[in-house]
This record gives structure tokens, sequence and C-alpha cells, in this order.
């Protein structure tokens, strides 16, 4: 199997099956000032956010994850890679709204997927709504 048949048909496949079962949710990203700013600290101002839609799920992890190191707040936020546009991946520090619109908003730690890329399994936890 080569990569570009496991990141094209099978996540394909893989997110068809599931289209219309899922939650939709909201990845933002909140990215640097056109102008490139800094604030005192050197760091880019990040005022221009970016939002794309997306779906999936949430999940929480097992008592022995938790027990080993996992904070017990914290979910899996599972999205399907296809679900959003080409080139656009979770990174850690992205927040995402899921179920869209419910105003539960969830800041990524890290933000994984499988050989297919068909899913993002993102360790994330609680947080108020991005202004």
């Amino acid at each position: 199997m080569t990569s570009s048949l496991l990141s094209g048909q099978i996540a394909s496949a893989i997110y068809s099956g599931f289209k219309g079962k899922l939650l939709k949710a909201t990845l933002r990203r909140a990215g640097p000032a056109l102008s490139g700013g800094l604030d005192i600290r050197g760091d880019p101002i990040a005022t221009d956010p970016e939002t794309w839609d997306c779906q999936g799920f949430t999940d929480g992890y097992s008592d022995y994850l938790k027990a080993n190191g996992i904070p017990q707040t914290d979910v899996r936020v599972q999205i399907f890679a296809k679900s959003l546009p080409a080139g656009v991946k979770p990174l850690k520090d992205d927040k995402v709204e899921i179920p869209k619109g419910s105003g539960t908003w969830f800041q990524l730690r890290r933000a994984d997927t499988d050989p297919a890329t068909a899913l993002w399994s993102c360790q994330a936890f609680s947080v108020k709504a991005p202004t």
C-alpha cells in the first residue's frame, strides 16, 4: 500500500461511512496579526483567528491512562481529516467547539493521526469560549 492510497481512498472511505452521523464542530486557530506585530514580550500578537468547519466526536480516556499521566479533566477530541479543507490539520493550542454552536470549547494539548490520516485524535481540555 502506498501513502497516497492510505491518505486518499482509505481516509475517504472511512469518512464517507461516518458522514452524517458525526457532530458538527469548528476548529479555530489564532494566528499572528497580518502586520507581524509583537507584544511587549516579543511574541506575535494573535488577533486574526482562522476557523474551519469539521466533524467528529469527543471521547473519554480510560481510568488506566488517567492514572498514568493523562489529566483527569482531559478528553479526546476526534476529528475526521476529510471533514477539514485540504491541507488543514489540527495543531497544539488550536481550539475546537464541539458540537458546533454549543459553546463547549476545548483547547488541544496535542494532535496525532493514524497512518491513513483518516482521524485526528487530539488530547484536549475544556476552556472558555474564545473572544
